[in-house]
């Protein structure tokens, strides 16, 4: 992940992700991601122009919310993952062969520590490129964004295998620095 002045949109370089083929579960993701803040109580727009390729899970541009400036969702492998813990996207699981504008808009909650995180993401295999980006307060007209993006939910049988996991961990945890070293 990185600038890649080698895919450019308008003379603009561009960010990108990329997942390498054979290297990945359908779940991993990886992301480029910038944070705000003082936006307390404001509609905003994460917008700009996105292309992708090879895409095998989902891949785009993306924009997240926290009340606390705690971000929760990065980690899909957490047992208590769902819906409504994922951002908001702008992109799909199918490639984007040709540059297309995206916008994302969002409400940030009226708490004094509120955090907006966005950026470019793909989950599972491929890559996606994201140029002239901007971010900027709207109105109230400006309809808000409901889809999200694109990634694997764990079952309940999946939960409950974590848990068992992650139960089993703690009981066999061995007490740090017997050796008083």
């Amino acid at each position: 992940m990185g600038i890649d002045p080698a895919m450019q949109f308008q003379g603009q370089r561009s960010i990108s992700v990329q997942a390498q083929s054979g290297l990945v579960q359908h779940d991993s993701h990886g992301a480029v991601i910038q944070y705000g803040y003082g936006y307390a109580g404001k509609r905003v727009r994460f917008s700009g122009w996105l292309r992708s390729s090879d895409v095998t899970g989902w891949a785009g541009a993306f924009i997240h919310v926290a009340p606390s400036g705690a971000e929760r969702f990065f980690g899909s492998r957490r047992p208590d993952l769902k819906e409504d813990d994922l951002p908001f996207g702008a992109g799909g699981a199918v490639s984007v062969d040709r540059w297309t504008e995206v916008s994302l808009v969002v409400d940030v909650p009226n708490t004094p520590t509120a955090m907006v995180s966005m950026g470019a993401m793909v989950v599972g295999e491929g890559k996606v490129w994201l140029s002239a980006m901007r971010f900027e307060e709207v109105g109230l007209d400006v309809p808000l964004t409901t889809a999200r993006i694109g990634m694997p939910l764990p079952t309940p049988e999946q939960r409950a295998a974590e848990a068992k996991r992650l139960a089993e961990k703690a009981s066999r945890r061995i007490p740090p620095n017997l050796s008083l070293e």
